[in-house]
């Protein structure tokens, strides 16, 4: 059942808004509530833009009548101004958030053995033709960073589908779809059979790619495993066993760059190794030690750094954090490139991989649409 308002009163220009549950009260400044208004006036219908003029907005502005409806789901303002009337549906007050572009679903950090029972994954057709599976393949991304569609022809065509089931897919050096075996097309190590250590990808994009697909098309070979890495549960045990380093990988931006001149490129961009939003919060994880670029570090910083280094990569190192899964024809893998760190074994034999790059805003814009209750604006 969807919590509803049970009172609302006028407290030092604030409105405090009180629920029928055990939330803690919502309060809004009326500059604020005027400023958000929802109605035709104040907000385009159509485009959902802003219509009312923010700086003509008296800051002073004041509620001639304040009320609740009789079921609790709609608020009431009218301004004493101009006698404009804002009705405020409860579930856009209770869906707001100092932070409103994140998701509102909770990580779950994990670690091998989390996955010993149930993988996370959705089938192919249901994925295709139902949004509701869409959503809970989308979830299960934003949970644990990783979800697979099981069931996929093994074709470049199914690829592209369930890809651009959720976005178009992204463009970089490599192209928008890639479709590859061990040629050395370009040059990078996915490009070989090499066995290729924990990374991110992208370290050298001042964007990094949010999202990362795989779709292994043919599988004749031996070795050749995938790994995944949870590197928001590696920085949760840093932080707390080793917090000094920890800091020091949250404020030096490394530099990554790629190399490529025979094709006229050399990209490269700085970011820490953990990057924090506001409050502290964990928001991005950047490592690649193949396309770490060259960089003098100051003195009081050169050593916690390092030590820093060693230990991110130790603990990458640990079998307890790997999930390990060969991948093969049938199974698309869509993981967090901002949390999930990939690598493979080496193998030998003949392996085909397909995939794409999404971009971050377009995936979790798609998974918004999906979740978004009835009445927000």
């Amino acid at each position: 059942m969807t919590t509803t308002v049970k009172d609302a009163q006028l407290v030092e220009r604030r409105l405090q808004v009180r629920w029928t549950d055990s939330r803690q009260p919502t309060n809004l400044p009326l500059f604020w509530l005027r400023e958000n208004c929802p109605c035709e006036q104040c907000l385009h219908p159509q485009t959902r833009q802003r219509l009312v003029d923010t700086l003509r907005i008296p800051r002073d502005i004041a509620a001639r009548d304040i009320r609740v409806n009789a079921d609790g789901r709609t608020l009431r303002v009218t301004w004493e101004q101009d006698a404009h009337v804002s009705d405020f549906s409860t579930d856009f007050l209770g869906a707001l958030r100092s932070d409103p572009e994140h998701l509102p679903i909770e990580i779950e950090t994990w670690e091998a053995q989390s996955f010993a029972e149930r993988t996370p994954a959705v089938p192919y057709e249901a994925y295709l033709g139902d949004d509701a599976v869409l959503g809970q393949f989308l979830t299960q991304v934003a949970r644990y960073g990783f979800c697979f569609v099981e069931g996929a022809p093994a074709t470049p065509e199914a690829t592209r589908a369930i890809a651009q089931r959720i976005s178009y897919i992204r463009e970089t050096i490599f192209g928008g779809y890639w479709d590859f075996t061990a040629n050395m097309e370009h040059a990078d190590t996915a490009y070989t059979s090499m066995a290729i250590g924990p990374h991110t990808d992208g370290t050298y994009s001042l964007d990094a790619p949010g999202y990362q697909m795989f779709h292994c098309l043919a599988a004749e070979c031996t070795g050749g495993e995938n790994v995944l890495i949870d590197g928001f549960r590696i920085a949760q045990a840093m932080q707390r066993e080793v917090p000094d380093q920890y800091l020091t990988l949250t404020q030096v931006a490394i530099p990554g760059q790629y190399v490529d001149l025979k094709r006229g490129i050399h990209l490269m961009a700085r970011r820490p190794l953990f990057r924090l939003e506001d409050g502290g919060r964990l928001a991005q994880v950047t490592y690649n030690n193949y396309d770490r670029a060259p960089f003098v570090l100051d003195q009081p910083h050169e050593q916690l750094f390092y030590d820093g280094l060693a230990t991110f990569a130790r603990l990458c190192a640990d079998p307890r954090w790997h999930y390990r899964r060969r991948l093969l024809p049938g199974s698309v893998l869509l993981f967090d490139n901002w949390r999930v760190l990939h690598a493979r074994d080496t193998y030998t034999g003949y392996r085909r991989l397909a995939g794409a790059y999404l971009n971050r805003e377009d995936v979790q814009s798609r998974l918004r649409v999906l979740h978004r209750p009835r009445g927000t604006h």
